[in-house]
């Protein structure tokens, strides 16, 4: 991959990683200012209750897209960004496009995604 290509790529992926981290801050602030015992009723408590296990689950999501960006990035400093993780073929610049931290090219993805990788 050209150099050029390469850091570009690690400038998308960068800037990604600090707008996940940005959300996850303000999902961590956001659960402090959240208490349930302050909650006048039962109704509000549930709420409250359920708007943080959404939290949770969102933080979980962008935990697990922070941890394939850092890999990533992983990558490039090992000098394997762009090349399939099962099959060594090059993953084409238009999905690299879409997803900077595509780990397999486009059929090994679609075995990944059938279960049978």
């Amino acid at each position: 991959m050209r150099k050029k290509d390469l850091e570009r790529y690690r400038n998308r992926l960068q800037t990604k990683r600090a707008d996940v981290m940005s959300r996850v801050r303000a999902a961590r602030d956001n659960e402090q200012d959240t208490n349930d015992e302050e909650a006048p009723d039962l109704g509000d408590r549930a709420l409250s209750t359920m708007s943080r296990d959404l939290m949770y689950e969102l933080t979980g999501t962008e935990r697990e897209l922070l941890r394939r960006i850092d890999a990533a990035l992983g990558r490039m400093d090992a000098g394997t960004y762009g090349e399939c993780e099962n099959c060594g073929k090059k993953v084409h610049d238009a999905r690299l496009d879409a997803l900077p931290w595509a780990r397999h090219c486009i059929d090994c993805q679609e075995l990944q995604d059938r279960g049978e990788l």
